[in-house]
């Protein structure tokens, strides 16, 4: 441009104007962009190394099939090609069995595998035939001779019952079917005595029932255990006396679960064990120990009792009814002492199936001249009206305020809370318990279903005796419930009457053990 041209118009520093500078811009980002996508290529499409053709000296032409080039393309080609075939061919075999092996039933495969499983085994037995061969007649001799018996030990013994008629919610409380006749069969420990052995029956037959009395007994076999014992030589008198008397406990607990009482006098027992004075000669411990044995069955049963039926008295009145559920022996001791103090009451006896124990009650009641009336559980609603108050014993108190008994006692109480009327717990303190427990589902125990299929007081023969046969009953007989605490207007302890709430309080007030 001339510089007439160039007067018209502005000039930068750089001699252009500034359409020059534009035109100048868009060119250079032209050639960027194609700089760009040139390395792109390149570096997505890398070259391959292609050998240069032979140079001639006459400059002649190569023909295209003698190019190196040419042969290795079509050289990979081919490799490519059998690589494909053998892969092809690997992966139809593949289909082949797949397809094969699907066509097979399971009968089929199961058949296979055990044709494979009994060549397996007739090789095997036929290489110790040729090994026994080989062996001296020494050895034969030794083989042939016989073994000596083997002891075979109590959970052998015991034949399991039937897990199809199991309760699934339940199956966890299930034990082996320990019968009092299998006793004969039992392979018995030199080491338990024959104290606990009578014991055990006795519980097995339910001859021996309430959480006292068999505290009771297990103490009276524990007096005579420590009575008759003698110290192996060369040991020391608890310790030896300790584990005598796990033998023996392991035995009772075969029998039947223990109870609440029997756990917690059984823990303070072995407390006093370890307390026992290591000076002494075995008499004097063995005097000691029955000593303590006593006090205990004096302070925690006898006088707790006593002290829980004078504060049971004050609260019955004359002209009372009072309504009881099954057999107490702490409610009969109640009742007999309310008699003999000149009262004048009447007592409902409630029973219930399978234990019906409402009839011993019944009879010791009119033998001790107090009023009574029998009925069964399903007439509670009949008779909560006329009642003035209902005296409940208890298993076991639980920490959170829950009373274990009877099966039917929450029956029981829930009808005589519907109907407002006081429902008094009479309960010692030794049968508190730490554990807790709002249903009757995770611990229990549970008896004989044959009791349960029985329809009358009488237990006549029944239609449903045969039950073993129908894949679809399976009776359950359970021992305990559990009884709320907002059914539960008191407990009545030797120390006070509490509510149920109180349990953690008196399980801390207890001697630490």
């Amino acid at each position: 441009m001339d510089d007439k041209g160039k007067k018209g118009k502005k000039v930068g520093a750089d001699g252009l104007t500034k359409k020059e500078r534009r035109a100048l811009k868009v060119e250079t980002e032209k050639s960027t962009e194609i700089n760009k996508s040139s390395t792109i290529e390149k570096l997505s499409h890398p070259k391959k190394h292609v050998i240069p053709p032979p140079v001639s000296d006459n400059n002649k032409r190569v023909d295209p099939e003698q190019r190196t080039p040419a042969k290795s393309s079509s050289n990979v080609d081919t490799v490519k090609a059998v690589i494909s075939q053998n892969t092809n061919r690997k992966d139809a075999e593949k289909s082949e069995k797949i397809s094969a092996a699907s066509e097979l039933s399971k009968a089929e495969l199961k058949a296979q595998r055990r044709a494979v499983q009994e060549a397996q085994r007739q090789a095997k037995a036929s290489q110790k035939v040729v090994t026994n061969d080989n062996q001296t007649p020494k050895n034969n001799i030794r083989s042939n001779a016989a073994e000596p018996p083997k002891r075979i030990s109590p959970k052998k013994d015991l034949e399991k019952s039937p897990t199809k008629h199991r309760v699934q919610l339940f199956h966890h409380l299930y034990i082996e079917d320990f019968q009092v006749q299998s006793l004969k069969k039992y392979t018995i420990n030199k080491d338990i005595h024959p104290a606990f052995l009578q014991l055990g029956a006795q519980y097995l037959s339910r001859s021996i029932l309430g959480s006292n009395a068999r505290c009771l007994a297990m103490l009276s076999a524990l007096k005579t255990l420590i009575d008759d014992f003698q110290t192996p030589p060369k040991q020391e008198f608890c310790r030896s006396l300790e584990s005598t008397l796990k033998t023996s406990m392991n035995h009772l607990k075969t029998c039947r679960p223990f109870a609440v009482s029997m756990t917690n006098a059984l823990r303070r027992f072995k407390f006093f064990l370890t307390q026992i004075d290591t000076n002494l000669t075995d008499g004097a411990k063995q005097s000691s120990l029955q000593k303590r044995i006593d006090k205990y069955i004096e302070e925690e049963i006898v006088i707790a009792g006593q002290a829980i039926s004078n504060e049971v008295n004050k609260k019955i009145s004359d002209n009372d009814i009072i309504l009881i559920y099954g057999y107490s022996s702490l409610i009969l001791q109640i009742l007999i002492d309310a008699e003999k103090a000149g009262k004048k009451f009447r007592v409902i006896v409630l029973d219930g199936r399978p234990l019906l124990e409402g009839r011993e009650m019944l009879r010791r009641l009119v033998c001790a001249n107090i009023e009574c009336s029998y009925l069964l559980i399903n007439a509670v609603s009949f008779v909560m009206g006329r009642v003035t108050k209902v005296l409940l014993g208890a298993h076991a108190l639980l920490a959170n305020g829950y009373v274990m008994s009877r099966t039917g006692t929450a029956q029981v109480a829930l009808v005589a809370n519907s109907f407002k009327k006081p429902v008094l717990v009479c309960c010692e303190t030794y049968k508190f318990c730490e554990r807790v427990q709002t249903d009757s589902f995770v611990y229990n125990e549970i008896a004989d279903p044959d009791k349960v299929v029985t329809v009358d007081v009488s237990e006549k023969s029944s239609y449903l005796l045969n039950w073993r046969n129908n894949n679809y009953l399976t009776p359950l007989n359970l021992m305990y419930d559990v009884t709320p605490s907002d059914f539960v207007t008191a407990v009545v302890t030797e120390i006070a009457v509490l509510p149920c709430t109180s349990v953690p309080v008196i399980l801390r007030m207890r001697p630490v053990e």
